[in-house]
């Protein structure tokens, strides 16, 4: 009975092996074909098939979306280097460039083409909440092995724009708008009584600085009607202080003085004076001074 027991459990747990073992085959297979590429069915004698297809199907207005097309090619029968697409995508807006990707199925050449897309137009927009897009037909055009054009189209499926705005979202209602009724109070970089109180005490620097301005302008109008001593005043003096100074400084001051009296009859006698032998005298200076000052004639 024991080793009954132990065959049958082992027998058990490889089933369970078994089965977990084909089920994860199963989810497999079953993820693959969710997100294979559907094939072209290519007939016998059909150099070239296409189909059209988007992913999703129903997006919403401005979701992107890929356009994907896929030839198949019989390489015995066409060259692919001269393969040739027309894919019209208006009226949707393409987002990114273009992917192409080649591979090899079933003796078939197949060429996927995939463009990024979006609908952003006024006919991805409905009052039904869905818009029906139609694209134009696809044309594929390739170089047959025999010289000829081979051809073959496919239409794009309906594309299914749902809106991101329902009904309800359009109905009258009223908004739960916040009003404000009264403004918020001011604020003030410098207090309005501070400012009023430091621009009074600037209004009367300002009228100080007037006033002394005022003034000094005046002292300057006084100080240039100061009495100027004139030549002759200069030379009166300089020859008063040349009494004290040596003889040919005497001479210098009398010759000074006889200039500066110009026409006046007592300017020969200062020249002479200034020329004179023996040397002038202090004494001769000082009264020739004292006479030209009391203005009495020389």
């Amino acid at each position: 009975m024991g080793a009954l027991s132990r065959i049958a459990a082992t027998n058990a747990v490889r089933i369970a092996t078994v089965c977990a073992i084909v089920a994860a085959g199963a989810v497999v297979g079953l993820l693959a074909l969710g997100h294979s590429v559907s094939v072209p069915a290519i007939g016998a004698s059909a150099p070239v098939e296409v189909t059209a297809s988007f992913d999703p199907t129903v997006p919403q207005f401005g979701d992107a979306i890929n356009a994907r097309v896929v030839m198949a090619l019989d390489p015995r029968l066409v060259r692919a280097s001269t393969l040739r697409l027309d894919d019209g995508l208006a009226p949707l807006t393409q987002l990114g460039p273009v992917r192409t990707s080649r591979s090899t199925q079933g003796g078939l050449e197949l060429v996927t083409v995939t463009a990024p897309v979006s609908c952003l137009s006024a006919s991805c927009i409905a009052k039904s909440g869905v818009a029906t897009v139609k694209l134009p037909r696809v044309q594929v055009s390739v170089q047959a092995r025999d010289g000829r054009t081979a051809r073959a189209s496919a239409a794009w499926p309906t594309l299914s724009v749902r809106g991101r705005v329902d009904a309800s979202d359009l109905n009258a209602s009223s908004p739960p708008f916040q009003t404000i009724t009264s403004p918020p109070a001011a604020r003030y970089r410098i207090a309005p009584e501070t400012l009023a109180t430091l621009l009074e005490l600037l209004a009367a620097l300002c009228a100080v600085g007037a006033v002394g301005l005022a003034g000094w302008q005046a002292h300057r109008s006084v100080a240039g009607h100061v009495h100027q001593p004139d030549g002759l005043e200069v030379a009166l003096r300089l020859t008063r202080e040349a009494e004290r100074r040596p003889v040919p400084d005497r001479r210098r001051a009398l010759a000074l003085l006889g200039r500066a009296l110009g026409r006046d009859q007592r300017s020969g006698a200062a020249r002479r004076l200034a020329w004179s032998e023996p040397a002038p005298e202090p004494a001769e200076l000082e009264e020739l001074v004292s006479d030209i000052e009391q203005g009495s004639p020389g």
